[in-house]
């Protein structure tokens, strides 16, 4: 868990300093306040369930595959809900939310699934 926390940390960092040059460098009009509490949420939605996976993978690796799915569908349905809401409030920036959150979500579920295959590597 140690060294997933530390890579998503970094990813995390990476992205607030190119999000920090291109909102305040580039495209200072397309800033959104929420942005950054976006990707605090998946940030941390990303560990936890992450962290509950490994304990998952350590007790018993055949019930891994079903509590992966499981906990994947509800974290997508979770992270669709947030973003149905804020579009649907703030219509006028939902595009550009929208393609935040999900570069977001993309990199950090790419993250999430290399370290779950090497996982299931070392446990077969």
């Amino acid at each position: 868990m140690k060294s997933f926390l530390i890579k998503t940390s970094i990813l995390f960092l990476a992205i607030i300093a190119i999000g920090y040059v291109l909102y305040s460098q580039f495209i200072p009009h397309m800033y959104l306040p929420i942005l950054p509490f976006a990707l605090i949420f998946i940030y941390f939605l990303t560990n936890l369930i992450h962290s509950y996976l490994l304990k998952v993978a350590n007790t018993n690796i055949k019930k891994f595959i079903n509590w992966f799915m499981a906990l994947n569908f509800s974290k997508m349905f979770i992270y669709l809900i947030f973003a149905v809401i804020y579009s649907f409030l703030h219509q006028e920036n939902a595009k550009i939310f929208l393609i935040n959150y999900l570069v977001f979500y993309i990199a950090f579920t790419f993250l999430e699934i290399h370290e779950i295959v090497k996982l299931i590597r070392t446990k077969s």
